[in-house]
């Protein structure tokens, strides 16, 4: 089975006790046997951080630590720490902090960034390894002020959480929050269509209401002038969004275009396969799509999508 290694940040990679080189979002990779057991190092280039390590083995792909997520495939897989590597010396660092009415939140650093909410309940919570850094606010939504924690991640989005009190009522990436008599939300799918999604929520019942869902592409974006090796990514990039993915259907595809949807599942990604997948699969031209199993493991499906005129005639599953 191949592995491929990513770290969240610049690091040397060690396996099995010998070193396969510098690791960062730029991967490495390894062929492991199937039922063998591998030790897996991750040394930081900062002397003043603590390494990570785990054991490459059945379990590990079964129900991987905190810190890494795991994709599986049926040719391969990958691994991608995502975690910053810890301070050797820990200790418990405040942040922020914030009170709403009867509530406390809390925000502080002790082994990776911590939120505590503590009044009418009690929530406590580590925020994505993802975020770099935090603060806390108010926002309005009709006649309540809601708790936001706001962590910036490296492409310049916002990891958003919000609450009523000690209720968690939403989290996700997002661009901007806005708040008022309805609260809105925007969110970038950062793919080749630019897709920008505008939510509108309503606050009720101690609960978020999503009343309208609006998405629209990058300015000066024309599907027509993609590269026929993009077509099927942009495709299932526009499906994800829930943009206007009909446009890249032929005529003989469109009527089904309403099943496309259940047929595909509840796919959270598109990305593009791994190089073992062409030396499994031959020179097809598909995407692969990412599907939630559990915590911090993921199934990676492949799927072709031929041309005919330019156009998405059938939708074909690779390897499973």
């Amino acid at each position: 089975m191949r592995v491929y290694f990513t770290c969240e940040a610049p690091c040397l990679l060690r396996l099995g006790g010998a070193i396969a080189g510098s690791c960062s979002r730029h991967e490495k990779f390894a062929d492991i046997p199937e039922d063998g057991k591998v030790l897996a190092e991750f040394f930081p280039e900062d002397a003043a951080l603590a390494p990570l390590s785990f054991l490459l083995d059945k379990n590990f792909f079964d129900s991987p630590p905190a810190f890494c997520d795991v994709y599986r495939y049926d040719c391969g897989a990958n691994v991608h720490v995502k975690r910053l590597f810890p301070r050797r010396q820990g200790g418990l660092r405040p942040v922020a902090q914030l009170r709403e009415g009867d509530t406390l939140a809390t925000l502080y650093e002790d082994g990776g960034l911590q939120l505590c909410l503590e009044g009418d309940g009690f929530y406590a919570a580590p925020l994505p390894f993802c975020v770099r850094s935090a603060s806390l606010k108010t926002v309005r939504a009709a006649n309540a002020s809601l708790i936001a924690a706001e962590g910036k991640l490296a492409n310049g989005d916002i990891f958003l959480s919000l609450f009523a009190g000690t209720a968690p009522l939403f989290s996700g990436e997002v661009v901007s929050c806005e708040g008022g008599e309805r609260l809105k939300t925007v969110q970038a799918f950062h793919d080749h269509a630019g897709h920008i999604a505008e939510s509108v929520w309503a606050y009720r019942d101690g609960q978020l209401h999503l009343e309208n869902y609006a998405v629209r592409e990058r300015e000066g974006f024309a599907a027509a002038k993609l590269d026929e090796r993009l077509i099927p990514f942009a495709f299932f990039e526009a499906v994800l969004a829930r943009g206007a993915f009909r446009k890249y259907l032929s005529p003989a595809l469109l009527p089904r275009a309403e099943e496309i949807r259940s047929y595909l599942g509840g796919f959270t990604g598109v990305c593009v396969p791994p190089s073992v997948f062409y030396l499994a699969h031959g020179k097809i031209n598909a995407a692969g799509l990412v599907y939630p199993e559990k915590e911090n493991l993921f199934r990676i499906k492949f799927f072709a999508a031929p041309l005919e005129n330019g156009k998405i005639s059938n939708i074909v599953p690779v390897g499973e």
